[in-house]
């Protein structure tokens, strides 16, 4: 019900704001018999279609459990969007989750919490998106529906591509290039379909949430981004707060075909909706690094502020796999806040040639975390992580996946060992 209100909303509001431009999906008056059907033919010939699957194997030794999780499943996303047709492009993708092995493993829907360490891929069928987009007003993107959305590093808002079941949204957005120099974003979201899928009582969050976004062109320096995301999540409110912040990123060549890279960004979270807690607490991230060839080494310092131990910085709407670790830990702040010092090193091969030519694109990631509160003085724990990624012949991928967190602290949530082995095969047409 949520979702079909969402969904409905956001469809008129796009062609409320189509219809003030004086545009319409009919033909145009005086028209000749058999144009609009030829329109629609050339729409569907100049659209794209997409499948994309993948096996996953993951292994999860979590202290304090008796068992080991093993879950094996397999994830297929088919999609097709439109070419324009009179101003408008339509979407719809869907969405599977299989599991193909024994039901070793808790997401979260099975009864095994407290048996198995919780791997969050739940069989499901579902509507993954289902959008039209507007472009009537020149320099201005219109879409309503359910929508898919990386915003930037995915700290605020993301797809959770990682898991098998993504993310997306019931709402609207519109991007806005109008002004010269700036790339303009509002994004609404009146429900959020979460990686739980539609079958648990967590699957759905029915929400207010606005979203605004302005991006520079790239500058000599870098490009500087502002943000405001104001999150009334009505289903939970303990998960509502805004989000007041920008960032500078860019990067300078050093001669010799090396790089210097930086991202310095700072912002303020505080209560918002039906938050129940009043709090001010602070973001900071900072992430010099340098790059030659293909080889890439960042040293990230990454502050979620706590309001004196009552309540901390949190994120509720991102991608959360892709920071503080793959272990997966710390995707709830502990009240007591978190500082993440790490080192992360990529290296992706190259222009290899003769018997080595098959590891061309090879992707190896390398982290180490040091885990420490913001307030209390508390010493968390340390991971060490690692992955890989080979792209193979006609579409194909294999990736592994490691992690392994040592736990210093008796907080709860965060106090226990935890080593994950994820192994994934790929196709993307």
């Amino acid at each position: 019900m949520v979702c079909m209100r969402s969904c409905k909303l956001a469809f008129v509001a796009v062609a409320a704001l189509s219809a003030v431009s004086g545009l319409s999906l009919v033909a145009t008056p005086g028209a000749k018999a058999g144009d609009l059907d030829r329109d629609l033919q050339t729409a569907v010939k100049e659209g794209k279609f997409w499948l994309t699957s993948r096996y996953r194997y993951e292994y999860v030794d979590q202290e304090g459990l008796p068992k080991n999780a093993r879950a094996s499943t397999i994830s297929t996303e088919v999609g097709f969007e439109t070419g324009l047709i009179h101003g408008f492009r339509f979407g719809i993708e869907g969405e599977a989750v299989v599991e193909v092995g024994p039901d070793d493993f808790n997401n979260t829907i099975n009864g095994k919490n407290g048996l198995y360490p919780v791997v969050v891929d739940v069989q499901s069928a579902e509507v993954n998106q289902a959008y039209i987009e507007s472009h009537h007003i020149p320099g201005v993107v219109i879409q309503g529906g359910r929508y898919l959305k990386n915003l930037d590093n995915m700290r605020y808002i993301g797809s959770v591509a990682w898991r098998q079941n993504d993310q997306t949204f019931d709402g609207a957005t519109a991007t806005i290039t109008a002004v010269p120099g700036v790339t303009g974003f509002y994004g609404y979201i009146g429900n959020v379909n979460r990686i739980f899928s539609d079958r648990s009582p967590k699957g759905n969050l029915e929400s207010d949430v606005h979203l605004f976004h302005a991006e520079s062109n790239p500058l000599p320096f870098g490009t500087l981004t502002g943000y405001a995301y104001l999150m009334d999540i009505e289903d939970d409110p303990k998960l509502s707060n805004a989000s007041y912040g920008g960032f500078l990123k860019g990067k300078q060549d050093l001669g010799g075909g090396m790089t210097f890279n930086y991202h310095l960004e700072y912002a303020r979270q505080t209560d918002y909706g039906n938050q129940p807690t009043a709090y001010d607490v602070d973001y900071v991230r900072v992430a010099p690094g340098v790059s030659w060839k293909g080889l890439t080494a960042t040293l990230v310092y990454e502050l979620l502020g706590s309001d004196n131990g009552a309540i901390a910085f949190q994120t509720p709407l991102a991608t959360g796999h892709v920071f503080n670790g793959f272990a997966d830990v710390f995707l709830t702040t502990p009240k007591q806040g978190l500082q993440d010092y790490y080192v992360d090193v990529h290296y992706k091969f190259a222009d290899l040639t003769a018997e080595f030519s098959c590891l061309n694109g090879l992707l190896l990631v390398g982290q180490y975390h040091e885990y420490r509160s913001d307030v209390g003085g508390i010493d968390f724990g340390s991971e060490f992580d690692f992955y890989s990624k080979l792209p193979l012949r006609e579409g194909f991928s294999a990736e592994f996946k490691y992690a392994n967190y040592q736990a210093d602290s008796n907080v709860v949530g965060v106090n226990a060992d935890v080593k994950k082995y994820i192994f994934g095969l790929g196709y993307k047409y």
